[in-house]
């Protein structure tokens, strides 16, 4: 979804100030629930600090993405954006590992992250304070003053239109593939006034109301898995209007047909 002029301009001004004092992040007093929060994930880390594996994981992951940009001389924001060509694909963010099986053992550079982590939860309950400052590395210095150099206001929205509002994916925030894979795009305007096109304001509300999930088998589905179901099938006199249609997923759809369930 792309920013307001406002949201721009605050995140070009919060670049300058990155810039101005070298440093990324902020140092913040925390309240009583997060200190509740970080007491009990403390607790659990260290017992089990593999409950900590994946924030240790990403946070190696981008040093080592910061490492490779410097030794290649390459700018950053090339190791973090998917090729454009297979936009309609879905992806996690990072290509992380979801799951450490129980009984194997930590590498040592994640067990390193992790206990480094364990010290900063300890000195946040300590002092109080969330202290997540990290000196600015020469490759985001560099990609950050280009962001500053570059930036125009005048090439972002004042507002956001609510027709584009509607498209927005609840989950990751960008434009949601189920408008771009739900209908052919070789329809014409004349199939959209008749036949079996459902309106994308239509899709979007069935999507969040069904909580992409399956109302057959009650799988979760992904943004590219979705399928909408006509529930009294279009061939027999189904409308298109929101109460008569459904999430499924592929399988689940193909299997019921033109069958009418009661």
């Amino acid at each position: 979804m792309p920013p307001t002029r406002q949201s721009a301009t605050e995140h070009n001004e919060h670049l300058k100030k990155i810039l101005e004092t070298g440093q990324i992040g902020d140092a913040t007093p925390i309240d009583e629930r997060q200190r509740t929060e970080y007491s009990e994930l403390l607790a659990l880390a260290k017992k089990n600090p593999r409950v900590l594996a994946n924030k240790a994981e990403l946070d190696n992951f981008m040093a080592n993405i910061v490492e490779r940009a410097q030794i290649e001389e390459k700018d950053i924001s090339e190791y973090l954006h998917p090729p454009i060509s297979d936009f309609e694909t879905y992806k996690v963010p990072y290509p992380l590992k979801q799951d450490i099986e129980a009984e194997e053992e930590l590498p040592t550079e994640l067990l390193e992250s992790i206990n480094a982590e364990i010290e900063r939860m300890d000195a946040i309950l300590r002092t109080g304070i969330d202290d997540r400052r990290k000196p600015l590395d020469p490759v985001r210095r560099d990609h950050f003053e280009c962001e500053v150099r570059e930036f125009n206001p005048d090439d972002y929205p004042e507002t956001i239109p609510q027709a584009v509002s509607d498209l927005e994916c609840n989950i990751f925030g960008h434009i949601c593939p189920v408008v771009f894979v739900g209908e052919s795009i070789t329809e014409t305007t004349e199939n959209r006034r008749r036949g079996r096109y459902i309106p994308f304001q239509t899709k979007m509300r069935v999507v969040r109301r069904d909580n992409y999930t399956c109302q057959r088998c009650g799988k979760h589905l992904q943004d590219d898995e979705v399928e909408f179901d006509h529930i009294i099938p279009h061939a027999k006199g189904g409308s298109c209007e929101e109460c008569n249609i459904r999430l499924t997923c592929y399988d689940c759809n193909r299997d019921k047909s033109d069958v009418f369930e009661l």
